[in-house]
């Protein structure tokens, strides 16, 4: 084991359950990259967070920050660690401003951290939280812009004329980059309208033609555009007359017509008659949960959709629409039945990577048949079946292979030779299961390979896990 602590600190960090024995030792190790791991730990509780918020390495202190699934810190540690980041130490290799913005990243943008911020009696805390006013409620706002410090109320002020101000030709870039692209998502001027129209950027006239600052002029003349990926852009559009739904839902290209088939302009008759593709391709999924998709044409960005709309949607003779359902996880019992059984993949596979009374045989003949990215996000769902799996342990698909490392009555020695599989996947699944011979646990935390995954091995004894610590002091 020695030479590969890395791969057994982050084992340790992605162990489901940490004992208290285990977890004491790790915040008393010496090792940083042990006290790191027990930092971003799920089960660490806020009070061993807290010790390590004064850790001597700066790299503990930041991920003591947090993470999503751990207990939040208390409100009075959050603010004594604002005040903190206010004037970092003198060993700290980051500014105030990264320091407090790798912290609210670390917490996901909670609103009660910016609460605090708000209220913090530093004013250059408050200054960074009048930077970002649009994330606070009126009152915390309207605080900021009568701010006692001039900085503050200059902070705020600024703030809501950026929010407010229209980007102007000179606020766009030559070239795309994230200034570009964020340029041309703010309301636009009609002098900087047309220099993107005249630049005939098909790329930069999409996001164009799905801005709602654009006039009704402009929309009709994005309409005709010949490029299709253009007109798909103003079929997302909330402002589309009766009319113009009727010629997109006629258009020539398919991702255009699949694109306002979703429009909330259109009745059920009208969308059954749109040939539309629902080709399902990888997405990039939203907040953790991969998503399946049409073609180009993504879901709404943020939370799942509200109960009515999902209610609605649920019967639609779109599948797109359908899929959008799927994602709610307060879908009513019977109406769960009815998705589980859709014949659109992505339906199904929607519905249960996101609701929590999906059927544990719908997740695995999910997980059989879906090939794109989120699959292996059903086989770590709490409802995912695991007894029986081993009938998989010679198929020819390496992921469906690893399915036998969670079968609760798996063969040790099956398990044992499949931790020798020619997939290094499916040796890392085996290394991680707790039907593999302890004693081959133990060895595996010897490999490079292998050494996170036998760490994380909910079958390693704390007197294991005390040795791993005690090698651990020596490496």
């Amino acid at each position: 084991m020695k030479g590969w602590p890395e791969q057994v600190c982050e084992g340790l960090r992605r162990r489901r359950e940490l004992p208290a024995p285990v977890r004491d030792a790790m915040l008393r190790h010496p090792s940083p990259r042990i006290r790191g791991a027990l930092a971003t730990h799920s089960q660490v509780d806020p009070l061993a967070r807290t010790q390590l918020l004064a850790d001597p390495a700066w790299r503990v202190r930041l991920r003591a920050f947090g993470r999503p699934g751990q207990e939040p810190l208390p409100d009075d540690v959050l603010v004594s660690l604002l005040a903190e980041l206010d004037g970092p130490p003198s060993d700290m290799p980051f500014s105030r401003e990264e320091l407090i913005n790798e912290l609210f990243d670390a917490m996901g943008y909670d609103l009660r951290l910016f609460r605090l911020a708000a209220a913090h009696p530093r004013p250059g805390v408050r200054r960074f939280a009048a930077v970002s006013l649009h994330w606070l409620d009126e009152r915390s706002r309207q605080a900021l812009l009568e701010d006692e410090a001039p900085e503050v109320r200059e902070a705020a002020v600024a703030s809501v004329a950026h929010r407010q101000q229209l980007m102007e030709p000179a606020d766009l870039p030559d070239e795309h980059s994230h200034k570009f692209w964020y340029v041309l998502r703010r309301p636009l001027s009609r002098a900087l309208v047309e220099k993107v129209l005249a630049r005939g950027d098909a790329a930069a006239l999409r996001v164009l033609a799905e801005n709602p600052s654009v006039p009704p002029d402009v929309v009709e003349t994005l309409l005709r555009h010949p490029e299709p990926s253009v007109r798909q852009g103003v079929a997302g559009r909330a402002d589309l007359s009766g009319e113009h739904l009727v010629r997109l839902a006629a258009d020539p290209a398919v991702e255009v017509r699949t694109a306002v088939s979703t429009h909330p302009g259109l009745s059920e008759p009208q969308r059954a008659s749109i040939d539309i593709d629902v080709t399902i391709v990888p997405g990039d999924g939203h907040f953790g949960s991969a998503d399946v998709r049409c073609r180009g044409i993504p879901y709404p960005d943020g939370a799942a959709p509200e109960l009515t709309d999902a209610l609605r949607w649920a019967g639609s003779v779109n599948p797109l629409l359908r899929r959008r359902a799927a994602r709610n996880a307060e879908l009513p019992a019977e109406i769960v039945t009815i998705l589980a059984d859709d014949p659109d993949l992505g339906v199904r596979v929607l519905l249960a990577q996101h609701h929590p009374a999906a059927p544990p045989a719908l997740l695995l003949r999910c997980f059989l048949e879906y090939r794109c990215c989120g699959r292996d996000r059903l086989s770590e769902l709490p409802q995912f079946p695991t007894d029986g799996l081993a009938r998989f342990s010679d198929d020819p698909d390496p992921k469906v292979r690893r399915l036998v490392a969670v079968d609760p009555h798996a063969d040790p020695e099956l398990v044992d030779r499949l931790s020798t599989d020619p997939d290094v996947s499916v040796r890392q699944a085996m290394a991680g299961s707790p039907r593999l011979p302890a004693s081959r646990i133990v060895a595996l935390l010897d490999d490079p390979e292998l050494a996170e995954a036998a760490a994380a091995n909910p079958a390693l004894t704390v007197d294991q896990m005390q040795l791993i610590l005690d090698r651990m002091t020596a490496a």
